[in-house]
């Protein structure tokens, strides 16, 4: 009889070889195999010879100790996998998980802003250097709608302020042109000869000169520190609700869609490959659905 132990290795091995899968997936998977193993091993199971029923006490077990529905179904895609394997390799004859769905999660809507607060949150840095830093990553990421990774990643050179275009390197190494509002392309004309003022002063490689955001020692600035900006503002000004780069990516998809911009221009806009990824962002006020259905249905305004 195959030895659960024994597979397993040559599975996380395959997946690392073969499907080139990263060293921290490897280790999820190996993490989440391990969880399966020692129930099997607690419980005397043969891993060849599970019945449904013994799957389903497995499921009832993971559950029960209060994982997240995400790590559930990691477990559960990680566990396919490995039966996927093992009948690939003539190991296994059945994969006992084969009527096994991912769990359903509740997708909880963004936090969105509203216009009030973007504003309270653009106007709250000072006219300084590192003031009109901190108003470029704020005015440029609500004007853009851009990821931090973006941000993080834009270089002086795909920048162009006569246009009011720069283009950004997205997920899966896909590039697109984001749009500047007036007033971030006024901000950056202004920023732009500070910065290069300020690093003249170091001696920096030519990648921190390129960079748009960089930190007080000259250098590209890191997510860690973006993260530091939003924390100091938003507690300096009071907001209760947790705020991050990404809320004003889904408060910049929020009000572009109360303006009529249709889902397909919102979706080319954030550079999502897939329009269910951008639905979720088509939440909007009662108020808004109500002058949209009385201006579209024939019946729908009161005669005077």
């Amino acid at each position: 009889m195959n030895h659960f132990i024994d597979i397993q290795k040559q599975y996380l091995t395959y997946i690392a070889a073969v499907r080139g899968l990263s060293p921290r997936t490897v280790l999820a998977y190996e993490d989440d195999l391990n969880k399966f193993s020692e129930y099997l091993s607690e419980h005397r199971l043969d891993f060849l010879r599970l019945d449904r029923q013994q799957v389903r006490s497995f499921l009832a077990h993971i559950q029960r100790q209060q994982l997240s529905v995400a790590s559930v179904n990691r477990i559960i895609s990680g566990i396919k996998g490995f039966y996927s394997y093992a009948l690939r390799y003539g190991i296994a004859q059945i994969d006992p998980f084969d009527r096994v769905s991912s769990i359903k999660e509740q997708r909880r809507l963004p936090a969105v802003l509203n216009e009030h607060e973007v504003r309270r949150l653009l106007d709250s840095p000072g006219d300084d250097f590192l003031g009109l830093r901190d108003q470029v990553i704020f005015k440029v990421l609500y004007a853009t709608g851009c990821r931090l990774s973006e941000l993080l990643g834009m270089n002086l050179r795909d920048i162009s302020l006569d246009t009011g275009e720069i283009l950004v390197l997205g997920k899966g190494s896909k590039q697109r042109y984001v749009y500047l509002t007036d007033e971030a392309r006024e901000v950056l004309d202004t920023y732009i000869p500070m910065k290069r003022e300020y690093q003249s002063q170091r001696m920096l490689p030519e990648d921190d000169l390129q960079a748009l955001v960089i930190n007080r020692s000259g250098k590209r600035m890191s997510a860690q520190g973006v993260h530091y900006v939003f924390h100091h503002y938003t507690t300096s000004l009071g907001f209760s609700k947790h705020i991050t780069p990404h809320t004003l990516r889904h408060s910049f998809a929020t009000h572009i869609l109360d303006r009529d911009a249709g889902i397909r221009v919102v979706q080319e806009l954030l550079g999502h490959e897939h329009i269910s990824t951008t639905q979720i962002y088509s939440h909007v006020g009662v108020e808004r659905l109500r002058s949209v259905y009385e201006k579209a249905h024939p019946h729908g305004r009161s005669s005077s």
